[in-house]
């Protein structure tokens, strides 16, 4: 970020500086142009007021010099004197611009670019009262030679101000982004954030980085002490279930009993892992490229068939229903999230309940006859190892971690969950993509 700013104070002075130099070449050569026509008016008209006291054209000479040129023009177009030339040898100047408008009007005026580069010539013209024009001209250099003259000086200023605005940029920047230099060791040591220390515009957004911060730490304190917590509910049975077969107090059909409930609680442990693990991989997802073409009839018919047998225990049926509807995202996790949300449905529906899904317009609903969410409880469903009923949830086999998974893969695709539950009627849970 240093970088780009320094660049772009750098490239601002540099464009600043030559636009300055261009229009002040133009704005002086605009002047320079103006004085030039100012002077060439005046001198015409002195020239044509002592015209008539002469006795011969020839004597226009005294009034010529090395910056003006004299033509006399007859009523006809023939030149009568030239100051610079032989006129006998100069062609008809009827045609010219100058001579046309003076002529018909009084007086004229014409610029045009001589026949030598970088130069231009500048003609006044007046008609005087027997019907001949009067001229006079004078020679100047054009923008380009002016430009051309000065291009010496030109590069060394525009060197010059390369040099100012690049030590000028790097000092700026540091004075610019000093203040944002300290935002990490404010944040670090949990230091007070004032006006003389940040922008007051940035002070907010401090604020709310270090409420974030403070935020996440607590949910990974939470989360650690959810963990250890459902870890060592089965260890504890599994440990003491494994004495007690260990001691030999139990046997038989106890054994058998106790192995069972081992058995039962290994299945939870691993079940946990696994949808820790499953979390783990989610948060490290925010990268993955989203570009697989998804059909969400497709996926809620396989998830369907998948928990077929775990639902036709409970005496469950699920149906798949509504239109093809194509989404653009990860395959694998469209498919997590549509099973955790179905299997959901099936740990908290009643017996020989229903579960209905439906797909259209990019929007996927799952629906179930079961036990329903209290109010209060439905912002909450979706946090980490939350649970409506913790002895309920635990003999149904859920880990709190489903839905939280659901969640994170929606916000993955930018997706909407809206939720309707009444309880000991049902949910309809609801998951429109964009």
């Amino acid at each position: 970020m240093e970088r780009k700013i320094v660049l772009s104070l750098f490239y601002m002075g540099i464009i600043t500086a030559i636009l300055g130099i261009v229009i002040t070449t133009i704005s002086y050569y605009g002047f320079f142009r103006r004085e030039v026509e100012e002077n060439l008016v005046h001198e015409c008209r002195l020239v044509a007021e002592c015209y008539d006291k002469l006795s011969s054209a020839d004597e226009l000479e005294k009034f010529s010099g090395e910056n003006f040129r004299i033509t006399l023009i007859g009523r006809d177009g023939d030149v009568l004197y030239e100051s610079n030339a032989d006129h006998l040898t100069m062609t008809n100047h009827l045609d010219r611009p100058e001579i046309k408008s003076a002529a018909k009007t009084g007086t004229g005026s014409d610029t045009r670019l001589s026949d030598t580069l970088g130069t231009e010539d500048h003609y006044y013209a007046v008609r005087l009262d027997d019907n001949s024009i009067l001229r006079v001209s004078i020679q100047t250099d054009s923008i380009i030679a002016l430009f051309e003259r000065s291009l010496l000086i030109i590069i060394l200023i525009i060197i010059g101000i390369i040099i100012v605005s690049l030590i000028t940029s790097v000092k700026l920047t540091e004075k610019l982004i000093a203040p944002l230099k300290k935002i990490p060791e404010i944040l670090e040591k949990s230091l007070p954030v004032t006006d003389a220390d940040m922008y007051p515009e940035v002070i907010p957004l401090v604020e709310e980085i270090r409420n974030a911060r403070n935020a996440q730490s607590e949910m990974r304190q939470e989360f650690t002490a959810n963990v250890s917590h459902e870890l060592k509910t089965p260890l504890t049975s599994i440990s003491g279930y494994a004495e007690l077969i260990e001691s030999g107090m139990a046997q038989g059909a106890d054994s058998i009993k106790f192995a069972s409930k081992i058995k039962k609680e290994s299945a939870r442990m691993l079940a946990l892992i696994s949808d820790i693990l499953k979390l783990s991989e989610l948060d490290s997802i925010d990268d993955t490229p989203l570009n697989d073409k998804v059909n969400l009839k497709s996926v809620a018919e396989d998830c369907s068939e998948r928990l077929s047998q775990q639902a036709k225990i409970h005496g469950i049926r699920i149906t798949v229903s509504g239109k093809d509807t194509i989404i653009t995202g990860s395959r694998t996790e469209i498919s997590e999230l549509v099973y955790n949300l179905v299997d959901n449905a099936i740990k908290y529906n009643r017996e020989n309940g229903n579960i209905e899904i439906k797909t259209e317009d990019k929007k996927l609903t799952v629906t179930d006859t079961g036990i329903g969410i209290p109010r209060e409880s439905i912002p909450r469903i979706f946090e980490r190892f939350y649970r409506i009923d913790k002895s309920r949830s635990r003999a149904k086999g859920s880990t709190g971690l489903g839905l939280a998974s659901v969640r994170h893969i929606a916000e993955h695709h930018g997706a909407k969950i809206d939720i309707e539950s009444t309880v000991g009627v049902g949910t309809s849970i609801t998951v429109l993509f964009k």
